[in-house]
């Protein structure tokens, strides 16, 4: 049993608000990458080892795999600020294991700090920054035969013979999502990923555990300031074609019973006329089908005729960002270009649809935010007719405009150390009681106040989102809902599998998009 690359999955579970866990789209598409470059690839997920394992049999367990499989590279997926430590410690792992393997690191989280990861942890060889087959390919061919290729592909991190650190910023992206191969289902055993989902939304008693991600879009050509994703995915956007997106889901319809899919792009809903063709084509073929969009429908662009295709379509489950109750923070210093009144006609449009849950996210404690701009999403929240809430703390990560923005004007809280955040946990999703940077106009304290206000204005949505079900489709309120957790303690939501983020400016139980 051998693989010159094993690619290996990350828990989320210490670093999410969430225990629910989906298969890796990204680490499959990438194995199905390197597969048809003739590369022989294997796939480890820790979620599924820690499903069935403590931390030290799991543990164990990779060790094994790793002394069967004896890989040449061995590459860590590292999408969330917490999960580095883990990566490290699993990349020391390997190295003690297997001493002559080489290792790499992707994704969204380490793909901001190649320099620091490389210049202190000496198990990692390498650094992917955003997309990464190519790099990846590069990466496996030299650790299998040790021979440097003429030139390493852009957005790439190496350490080189003589301990100089190269750093190769990406510049360039896939352009043809079509040419792609499937991902590499076959890698992963479905069952591994059912769940029990009494606490999920859930209006037709569907059969849910089964949630599928698909990706069938990357790049982002929004210009928000919090928004790490064009930096890691680029500026443009890159869609599958709407035929080869329904290819994908006839072909785990059909051969996987996947009745039930999750949208992880970051933009799905980008080209209007993208989304009414993958609509129509799900009802010429006849696929019954329920979806999930975590990352929503943005508001400035959902026409009521593509809720309208949605909803046939499947839909139960999306959200929209109004972010803020402020028009000034949210258009003049978010770049968010979302006018007031858009936020109730597309909240209307939806509301046609009682199967349709609606969450709407809310960030505070930007740096303009102010009493009266707390005040305005107060009003907002209360006013709009939606079904949850996620509120988020404002966090700036590295390479955006807010983050340039708090570091020259010196709004990071004393403890937060921004020389080492490669490491540091501080924008982890598990710190939701936790404030990092100080707004100008606003003391911490009146931020906690409103945080609490805002919470409990949450649980008035809540409360009418459970009559609402009862009455329209007959769930018992209690069948549907669990703890939050005890990051938000004596909070309670409609679990939806959520998974985390770095595209969101705020940390919060907002969905993995782009991972490869």
């Amino acid at each position: 049993m051998t693989a010159s690359t094993l690619l290996i999955n990350l828990p989320l579970a210490d670093v999410s608000t969430t225990p629910f866990f989906v298969m890796p789209p990204g680490l499959l598409s990438l194995a199905a990458y390197l597969r048809e470059k003739g590369e022989a690839v294997d796939c480890v997920d820790l979620n599924v080892f820690h499903k069935t394992r403590d931390p030290g049999e799991a543990a164990e367990a990779l060790e094994d795999l790793l002394q069967d499989l004896r890989p040449t590279l061995a590459g860590v997926s590292v999408m969330a600020a917490g999960q580095f430590p883990r990566a490290r410690r699993i990349c020391q792992q390997i190295r003690r294991a297997l001493p002559e393997a080489l290792t790499v690191v992707g994704g969204a989280h380490v793909s901001q700090f190649p320099r620091e990861i490389l210049e202190n942890c000496p198990e990692i060889d390498f650094v992917v920054l955003g997309e990464g087959e190519e790099q990846a390919y590069a990466c496996a061919q030299y650790a299998r035969t040790r021979t440097r290729p003429p030139a390493w592909p852009d957005g790439l991190a190496y350490r080189g013979r003589d301990g100089a650190i190269t750093v190769l910023p990406k510049t360039r992206y896939l352009a043809d999502m079509d040419r792609l191969p499937w991902p590499a289902y076959d890698l992963v055993n479905f069952d591994n990923y059912r769940h029990d989902t009494r606490t999920w939304h859930n209006p037709f008693r569907a059969d849910l555990s089964l949630r599928v991600p698909i990706i069938t879009s990357r790049g982002c050509p929004n210009l928000c300031n919090f928004c790490s994703v064009a930096k890691c995915m680029g500026q443009g956007y890159r869609p599958m074609s709407a035929g080869r997106v329904v290819d994908l889901m006839q072909k785990l319809y059909e051969e996987r019973g996947v009745r039930y899919f999750a949208v992880f792009d970051a933009n799905f809903a980008q080209d209007v006329n993208r989304v009414l063709a993958i609509c129509h084509e799900l009802a010429r073929r006849h696929l019954d089908i329920l979806l999930d969009l975590p990352t929503g429908l943005p508001i400035n662009a959902t026409a009521p005729a593509m809720i309208d295709a949605l909803a046939q379509a499947g839909l139960i489950r999306t959200c929209i960002s109004a972010e803020t109750g402020d028009d000034f923070i949210r258009n003049d210093v978010m770049y968010k270009d979302v006018d007031y009144d858009e936020i109730f006609r597309v909240v209307a449009a939806i509301r046609r649809y009682p199967q349709i849950f609606l969450l709407t996210d809310f960030v505070m404690g930007m740096p303009e935010d102010t009493v009266e701009s707390l005040e305005a999403s107060c009003r907002l929240i209360e006013d709009l007719d939606t079904d949850d809430i996620t509120l988020s703390l404002a966090t700036p990560y590295p390479g955006t405009k807010l983050f340039e923005q708090c570091r020259r004007d010196k709004l990071f809280l004393p403890d937060i150390d921004c020389d080492h955040l490669h490491e540091a946990d501080w924008y982890s999703h598990v710190n939701l009681n936790r404030f990092c940077i100080r707004p100008y106009n606003v003391d911490l304290d009146t931020l906690s106040e409103y945080r609490a206000r805002i919470l409990a204005l949450r649980q008035v949505k809540m409360a009418a989102y459970t009559q609402r079900m009862k009455t329209h489709f007959g769930v018992a309120p209690e069948s549907m809902r669990e703890d939050y957790g005890a990051a938000v303690p004596s909070q309670t939501r409609v679990d939806h599998g959520r998974g985390i983020s770095q595209s969101a400016g705020a940390i919060g139980s907002r969905p993995d998009t782009e991972v490869a």
